[in-house]
Parts: structure tokens; C-alpha cells; sequence
């Protein structure tokens, strides 16, 4: 579950579209959250409140969004749509998909971070060259502040095809 609320399963349509929940996130704030089914929905609801849709998480089966108002009372409200990709291009991009493995120092300690990400590249040097470059690049954004993560300081220790992992 993305941030403690649940978002519902593909053609799904019996959750309420505005069902209220409360979830913490990073910060520790409560926010409401309303899952709408569409594209068009989520859309429509940032434009209304004058906020910006980004997507907050991908895999090689479904992408999520999501868009962040507050009420004029004050009240945190997330408005997130999950978009299932179709399976032939869901296969398609898990066959595209690399499991990059690296790691940093961060004292005296070993600090491992993996991703999953999808390179493009022609040559299958490429394509893993371009796997290390987009992850290490993640990793610096999503985990600088918390562990020191940086582009420079990341060692790539494992690069393999999704369809290979056995990790």
C-alpha cells in the first residue's frame, strides 16, 4: 500500500470515489484520500484545486498518480488513480526491465540500495550502462537526505535483466 491507503485493484469500480481516509506519510501527517478510476478523474480534480498530478510510483504492471490540495479548512486531501497497463505492454516492459544493486559508505557501515528501473539503450552494454546511470540517479533523489546517497558515492555491485533476478 502506497502511504497507508488503499487503492483499488484494476476495473475495480465498488470503492466509493470519495471514500475518506487517513494516512500518514513520511512527515507524519494525516491526509485524506480519494481514488478516483481514471485518468480524466484525477485530471479534473487537480485542475478544480490548483494542484499539479505527479506520479508517486511505477513497476512494469501499473503506474500511480497523484495529486495534493488543501481545503480552505486546512485538510490535506490526496487524490490518487492507479493505472494498470495493459499485460502485453506490461510484459513487454518487464522484458526491458533491470534490477540494479549498489552501495555506499556511509561511516563505518555498508549502505545497500536496488532498484528496478527501465534503461533505454540499443547494445546490451548500453542498456546496462544507462540501468546504472537512471538508478544511481533515483537513488541520489529519493535517499540523499536520509543516508547520504549521491551519484558520485554509489557503486553499482549487481546490473541483470528482471527476467534473470533471483534475488
Amino acid at each position: 500500500m502506497n502511504g497507508g491507503a488503499v487503492t483499488p485493484a484494476p476495473g475495480d469500480r465498488t470503492a466509493s470515489r470519495e471514500t475518506a481516509r487517513t494516512t500518514d506519510d513520511a512527515s507524519g501527517e494525516a491526509a485524506r484520500v480519494v481514488v478516483v478510476h481514471d485518468r480524466a478523474e484525477i485530471e479534473a480534480w487537480a485542475r478544480a484545486r490548483g494542484a499539479a498530478v505527479r506520479e508517486v510510483d511505477e513497476d512494469w504492471e501499473s503506474i500511480t498518480y497523484e495529486a495534493e490540495a488543501v481545503d480552505p479548512a486546512g485538510v490535506r486531501t490526496r487524490c490518487r488513480y492507479r493505472y494498470p497497463i495493459p499485460r502485453a505492454a506490461a510484459l513487454r516492459r518487464l522484458a526491458r526491465t533491470y534490477v540494479v544493486g549498489m552501495v555506499h559508505d556511509v561511516g563505518r557501515a555498508r549502505c545497500h540500495h536496488v532498484r528496478r528501473v527501465i534503461p533505454v539503450g540499443t547494445t546490451e552494454a548500453e542498456l546496462r550502462r544507462n540501468a546504472v546511470l537512471v538508478a544511481s540517479a533515483l537513488i541520489d533523489l529519493q535517499r540523499h537526505g536520509r543516508c547520504g546517497a549521491s551519484v558520485v558515492t554509489l557503486t553499482p555491485y549487481t546490473v541483470v535483466s528482471a527476467l534473470e533476478w533471483e534475488g
